[in-house]
């Protein structure tokens, strides 16, 4: 078997530095043409038996003929071969094994593979680095993606209230305080019904609110829309001031009532939005906590130091809440609408009686006013 394969492939010596005592032989058979399989075998023979290098005989014969060229060795160790004095060709002995190294060939191509691999990744990271340094981002665009990111909204008609009610905070002018604040004797001056919203009696009192109905108005603003929200807030603004000045005429500052209304207001948009909202007991237990707690701390204010140094508006503060409860129904739209024609049916119900209840306490509310301002009587 050694001599039939010995004489079908064509065997070129193998030039590996000085003699040793094992000795092997390696050549490549294919259809005539022969290629080395990596460059860890330096020197193959050629057909007319002179040494080529193995990048000269990749130019030469190309890629593909690598793969149907087979390396086969001969272990002369256990037959004692030994080097031709005249040729230097190693020359077999009998009973020598001719084996087929197929990890000689897979180690090569991968070889092959793992260094075309690098350079695909090489291009690759250079064509990104390459189109980074065209379209470079600037910090607002930057900005402008994280924010299309974000699924809420900027609760852009609060912050523009708030940054009103800071600025007057921070003018500090009497004459103008005296002109914004709501007093129960002047009620043919109109506007102070609203803009008594934009004093405040401290600095803690101004931080407070405007964080709450910041806080408040972020989820309204993405689910309901800026308008209907602000149009929520100044409604609670208005039905407190009507509020104190039927049952606790006195003067007034603060946006409390306006804060009162946007949480309030949370429970219609709960359950009209019930199916469509994420977190929503959570939502639910996070507004009764809010009210609980700011009804305990009132009551402890008027038990230990009788509603004085502050004195806190209660009358404006159950006005707007009151207000929020009845105005989320007439305003508020529902995403989805639900299955059951019952459940329509009593959405319906509280719309049209939070309709008629809230007018008839607006209603109410302003005939007082102009009765106690003589507008009545005049008329």
């Amino acid at each position: 078997m050694t001599d039939l394969r010995l004489a079908a492939a064509k065997v070129a010596p193998v030039s590996r530095g000085e003699p040793t005592d094992t000795c092997q032989r390696a050549w490549i058979e294919s259809e005539g043409q022969r290629q080395p399989e990596s460059e860890r075998e330096p020197f193959l023979g050629s057909v007319c038996g002179k040494e080529t290098s193995s990048r000269e005989c990749e130019r030469l014969f190309g890629e593909t003929e690598t793969k149907n060229a087979g390396i086969f060795h001969i272990d002369l160790e256990a037959c004692g071969g030994k080097r031709c004095l005249g040729t230097g060709e190693l020359t077999p002995a009998s009973g020598s094994s001719v084996s087929r190294s197929a990890s000689s060939s897979s180690s090569s191509s991968s070889s092959n593979d793992d260094s075309h691999s690098d350079a695909k990744l090489v291009d690759k990271s250079r064509k990104v680095n390459r189109r980074k340094r065209k379209q470079p981002k600037s910090r607002t665009a930057r900005l402008l993606q994280l924010c299309q990111c974000c699924p809420w909204t900027v609760p852009w008609s609060l912050l523009v209230v708030s940054a009103l009610q800071i600025a007057i905070f921070t003018c500090n002018n009497d004459a103008l305080s005296q002109k914004l604040i709501f007093s129960p004797v002047r009620q043919h001056e109109v506007w102070r019904f609203v803009t008594y919203t934009f004093l405040h009696a401290g600095t803690v009192h101004l931080v407070l609110n405007i964080i709450i109905q910041i806080l408040v108005a972020f989820p309204l603003e993405t689910e309901q829309g800026h308008g209907k929200v602000l149009l929520v807030y100044f409604t609670g603004i208005v039905a407190g001031a009507l509020g104190a000045s039927v049952f606790e005429p006195s003067l007034m500052v603060g946006a409390s009532a306006g804060v009162y209304c946007l949480l309030m207001s949370h429970i219609p948009h709960i359950l009209m939005n019930f199916r469509a909202l994420s977190y929503r007991y959570y939502r639910l237990i996070a507004v009764l906590m809010l009210c609980i707690s700011d009804v305990m701390y009132s009551i402890r204010h008027c038990l230990t130091k009788g509603n004085l140094q502050p004195r806190i508006g209660v009358a404006a503060h159950i006005s707007g809440a009151a207000c929020g409860l009845l105005i989320g129904f007439v305003i508020y739209q529902s995403k989805v609408e639900p299955d059951s024609s019952s459940a329509i049916m009593i959405l319906r119900v509280l719309r049209y009686l939070a309709v008629v209840l809230l007018l008839a306490w607006l209603g109410c509310t302003v005939l007082y006013n102009l009765d106690r301002s003589h507008v009545i009587q005049i008329l």
